[in-house]
């Protein structure tokens, strides 16, 4: 007869485990592509069941806005010098260009077109879209 070991499970609260989905989602959705954001894709990212996706997301729209929403406010933060106080306005806009070149602007480019185009059919993607803009 032989013994099976269980892997050991750790409960998360409920804002640790949906920030967990929501940095999942904002790790996939770059690469490929809001529409692509499934119950079961995200699940399969963090090995767990949809089950548990859709217990903190009702609907997939609503994952996928917020997975924009955290990794475009990510990027800003980065674009954002941490003294805006020190330098010239030609430094800050080389600081600029120096970070918005190379793979990682790339996929985050086109996180924001992708998110973009389908804020015209998706009100919650819309809202986020907006405010992202906006900042």
């Amino acid at each position: 007869m032989s013994s099976s070991t269980q892997r050991q499970r750790t409960r998360r609260t409920p804002s640790d485990r949906r920030a967990e989905i929501v940095d999942a989602t904002a790790t996939v959705a770059p690469t490929e592509g809001l529409e692509c954001i499934t119950l079961r894709r995200i699940g399969e990212q963090l090995d767990v069941r949809p089950d548990l996706i859709s217990h903190h997301f009702l609907a997939v729209e609503d994952l996928a806005a917020e997975a924009f929403d955290t990794a475009a406010g990510a990027e800003l933060d980065t674009f954002v010098p941490t003294d805006r106080a020190a330098g010239t306005p030609t430094e800050h806009l080389a600081y600029l260009f120096a970070l918005a070149t190379g793979a990682a602007y790339d996929d985050i480019s086109r996180l924001r077109i992708n998110a973009r185009r389908l804020s015209r059919y998706r009100p919650v993607s819309h809202d986020r879209v907006g405010h992202q803009e906006a900042l």
